[in-house]
């Protein structure tokens, strides 16, 4: 088996903090944890497709060149775009039915230390 690359222990690490927040965030809110876990999964599973499609759209870029039918060297659009604005509004659609927000999660608490 292959070692992680310190990028993919970050990007582990990342999501491991975001769906962790969304655990808490339900639990503070006395949602029936277990009701939402699949959409938490969703949630991650989606994260990770996000995370690939902006990998893509850096290592490509917005415009690519390809060829047509014919064989000659074209631009094209990068589908990872039109992708990109898809999945991203899935996750919006998922916090909306997890009731969560910038406005309901709870501000961070104070440890005294300024």
């Amino acid at each position: 088996m292959a070692r992680k690359t310190k990028a993919e222990k970050q990007r582990e690490e990342r999501e491991k903090r975001i769906k962790n927040s969304l655990i808490a965030q339900l639990e503070n809110k006395g949602a029936n944890l277990a009701h939402f876990e699949d959409l938490i999964a969703d949630y991650m599973r989606l994260f990770r497709i996000k995370d690939k499609l902006q990998e893509d759209i850096d290592k490509r870029g917005v415009v690519y060149e390809g060829m047509n039918s014919s064989g000659f060297p074209v631009e094209k659009n990068n589908p990872s775009i039109n992708d990109l604005v898809k999945v991203n509004r899935q996750m919006l659609m998922i916090l909306k039915e997890l009731d969560l927000s910038t406005e309901t999660v709870p501000p961070p608490e104070e440890d005294g230390n300024l």
